[in-house]
């Protein structure tokens, strides 16, 4: 071994202990050393990885009132990065625990890079994505990065355009979710950009029941898109899959700002969700999903009742 490259050696001297108990606890520092000597040992620590997030399935409120555990963190984005299909179960099954868990768990990895998770741990097969999409228990936004994707998958080619837009289409009886939910919105986005011809009436009808709100995405971007042609509304898709792949993992992980090693702040109880998110608090962050679903409540119904005296 070439003694100009202690970075290397030191990753070769690291044990599997070794590497999981930096995990463990978060502490501000990036285990990059540890991440990679992860990646040199993947099949020696898939299965610990997996025992991981089998643990946190089997007692979630453990992990989420303690916010200094951290190896769940690092295991969800290393099997992400493996592939690993035999974690796609646990991985769906962790997302789809209902409320506010699986924020509370894995903070913003729930929007950021859940989407390339799922499609990396599927193996090609997209039901359990499906299945997740259809759970109304489980969290919305979690669903609708399932719904990223699902759209993923059409251009990684495990689902035709045709079968997703279909799927799709069946999402918009204004049952899926909670009538102030932003979940048809947000996965209309997804119907927009996989080229909407085949959708246009349904919807065309979820804007007239209020299932999409026009600030999430206006008609006129279905409208646009029917323009631009299937092709260009694919490669977009195609680009953003890029953006958001897991092949180089510190890319996707060092910047955090929990990673801060100059950060006041790390190291001390609450760093990680402080720092992930500025000004969280539990009952502050609790008071603002109950004011803002009051707000969207209000304004759905005077949506509604505008649009019915005007008819």
């Amino acid at each position: 071994m070439n003694n100009d490259d202690p970075i290397i050696e030191t990753v070769d001297e690291l044990s599997i202990p070794d590497i999981l108990e930096a995990f463990r606890t978060f502490d501000g520092i990036y285990k990059r050393e540890h991440i990679d000597a992860a990646i040199m040992r993947k099949q020696e620590i898939t299965p610990r990885l997996m025992e991981i997030l089998e643990n946190v399935l089997a007692d979630p409120e453990k992990y989420a009132e303690d916010e200094m555990l951290y190896d769940h963190i690092y295991a969800v984005m290393l099997l992400g990065h493996f592939k690993e299909p035999k974690a796609h179960k646990v991985i769906v099954d962790l997302f789809s625990l209902p409320g506010d868990t699986p924020d509370q768990l894995f903070g913003d990895i729930c929007t950021s890079d859940l989407p390339v998770v799922l499609l990396n741990t599927c193996g090609g097969a997209v039901e359990p994505i499906q299945s997740m999409i259809l759970n109304r228990e489980a969290d919305d936004y979690c669903r609708v990065s399932a719904c990223q994707a699902l759209a993923y998958a059409v251009v990684e080619g495990y689902v035709s355009r045709e079968q997703a837009v279909a799927f799709f289409n069946t999402l918009f009886t204004g049952e899926e979710a909670d009538e102030i939910s932003d979940f048809w919105g947000l996965i209309a986005d997804n119907v927009c950009d996989l080229y909407p011809d085949e959708s246009m009436d349904v919807i065309k009808k979820a804007y007239e029941d209020d299932l999409i709100m026009p600030g999430i995405i206006p008609y006129s971007a279905f409208e646009e898109a029917l323009v631009i042609g299937k092709d260009k509304c694919l490669e977009k898709v195609k680009r953003d899959l890029e953006r958001d792949r897991l092949d180089d993992i510190h890319a996707r992980m060092s910047w955090w700002s929990c990673f801060n090693e100059e950060s006041e702040t790390a190291g001390s109880s609450g760093a990680m969700k402080k720092a992930l998110f500025p000004g969280y608090s539990q009952q502050g962050h609790a008071k603002l999903q109950k004011d803002e679903k009051k707000n969207k409540k209000k304004k759905r119904k005077q949506a509604k009742a505008s649009k019915r005296k005007n008819r």
